[in-house]
C-alpha cells in the first residue's frame, strides 16, 4: 500500500480520502506556478494512483486560503520558453522536444479512473490547459481564466489546441485563445460547457468536487468507467461502427460481476457493492493501446533522429580522419622531395 505522504513531493500535497485521491498544488509563494519539478511530480502521482485500487477518483485542486490562484501558469521567473528556459533539456533538437504540460495532459487522458479539476482560483496558461484532459471541471465563477499564449509569442500548449475545440467548439475555442489572452471570467458565455458547475465562492469549489467524487467512488463501477471513457475518448467515426463496439462492450459488462451487481442493487433498492479493481481489460477496447502506439511512434521518431545525427557525426569524424591521413601523406611527400634536392 502506497503512503503518499512519505513520497517526498515538494510542489504538491497528496492524500487519499475514502477512495478519492486528492492532489493539491503547493507553491503558494509563487501562486502555484508550474515548474518542471511540479510536472514530474504530477505525472508520478497520477501514474501511481492509476495502479492503486484504493483510488477510484482523482481530484486536482489548490488551497484557496494560501493563494488566490489555482495555478498562475508556467513560472516565468525561471526563464522563457527557449532552449535555456523553463521547459528545456540541454542539447535537445526541435523534433525531440516534448512540451511538459502536454506530457501531463496525456497522462490524465490515459487514466481509466475518474479525473476531476477543482479550480478554486485564477488559472492562466498551463494552469488551465492542464485540466482540459480531465473528465469533470468545477470552477469558482469569478476565477480569471487566461490563455495568454499569443501575447507571449508562443501558442496554446498542453494539447489545448486539440482539446479545447472538441470541448466547446472550434469557433469559440479560437475566440477564447485570442480574447482570453487578456482574461475572461469562468462564467463567460465563451467558456460555456467547459465547466460542469460554477460555484459562487472559491471556498465552495473543492467541497463540491469532493462530494461528487465520493458519490462516484462508491456508486460507479471502475470497469464501467474505464469502458465508458474508452468509447467516448477513442470511439469510431460512425454510428454503425460505434454500435458494434458498444454492443460488444455491453455484452462483456452485462455478463460481468459488476453488471449483475448493479442490477441486483437497483432491484433490491440498496447501494451497489462493485469490485474495487479494474481487472484485466479486453485487448479490443480502444484507447490505451492507441495512445501508447502514438507515444511510442513519436519516441521512435525521436530515437531515429538521434541515430541519424549520430551516424552523421561518426561520418564526419571518419571524414576528418581521412583528411588528416591525406594531409599527412602530402606533408611526408613534400619532405621527401625537399630531401632529394638537398
Amino acid at each position: 500500500m502506497i503512503n503518499y505522504g512519505s513520497l517526498g513531493y515538494k510542489t504538491i500535497d497528496v492524500r487519499v480520502d475514502d477512495r478519492v485521491g486528492i492532489v493539491t498544488l503547493n507553491r503558494p509563494q509563487a501562486m502555484n506556478a508550474w515548474t518542471e519539478e511540479m510536472r514530474s511530480e504530477l505525472i508520478d502521482v497520477y501514474e501511481k494512483m492509476e495502479k492503486d485500487d484504493r483510488v477510484r477518483v482523482i481530484i486536482l485542486t489548490a488551497d484557496p486560503a494560501k493563494s488566490k490562484a489555482f495555478c498562475a501558469g508556467a513560472d516565468l521567473s525561471l526563464g522563457d520558453f527557449s532552449r535555456s528556459g523553463v521547459d528545456a533539456t540541454p542539447g535537445q533538437a526541435e523534433t525531440e522536444h516534448r512540451d511538459g504540460g502536454g506530457r501531463f495532459v496525456l497522462t490524465t487522458l490515459r487514466s481509466r479512473k475518474i479525473t476531476i479539476a477543482a479550480i478554486n482560483g485564477h488559472a492562466a496558461g498551463v494552469g488551465i490547459t492542464q485540466t482540459l484532459g480531465m473528465d469533470i471541471r468545477f470552477a469558482w465563477q469569478e476565477a480569471k481564466i487566461i490563455f495568454p499564449f499569443v501575447r507571449r509569442g508562443i501558442l496554446p500548449e498542453a494539447t489545448s489546441s486539440y482539446l479545447l475545440p472538441r470541448l466547446i467548439g472550434r469557433s469559440r475555442a479560437l475566440a477564447v485563445f485570442l480574447l482570453s489572452s487578456n482574461s475572461l471570467p469562468a462564467c463567460s458565455p465563451l467558456l460555456s460547457g467547459l465547466f460542469a458547475d460554477l460555484l459562487p465562492t472559491r471556498e465552495d469549489v473543492f467541497p463540491t468536487a469532493l462530494r461528487v467524487a465520493h458519490d462516484l467512488a462508491y456508486n460507479t463501477s471502475p470497469r464501467s468507467v474505464a469502458f465508458t471513457k474508452a468509447l467516448v475518448l477513442h470511439g469510431t467515426d460512425s454510428a454503425d461502427a460505434q454500435h458494434l463496439l458498444d454492443s460488444r462492450a455491453m455484452f462483456v459488462l452485462g455478463n460481468g460481476n459488476d453488471g449483475k451487481e448493479g442490477v441486483r442493487a437497483f432491484v433490491q433498492k440498496r447501494e451497489p457493492r462493485f469490485e474495487m479493481g479494474l481487472g484485466e481489460l479486453p485487448a479490443w477496447l480502444p484507447g490505451q493501446d492507441r495512445l501508447r502506439m502514438v507515444w511510442e511512434k513519436a519516441e521512435g521518431a525521436k530515437e531515429g533522429v538521434k541515430e541519424k545525427a549520430g551516424e552523421a557525426v561518426e561520418g564526419s569524424k571518419e571524414a576528418v580522419e581521412v583528411a588528416k591521413e591525406k594531409v599527412g601523406e602530402t606533408v611526408e611527400g613534400i619532405k621527401g622531395w625537399v630531401r632529394s634536392k638537398m
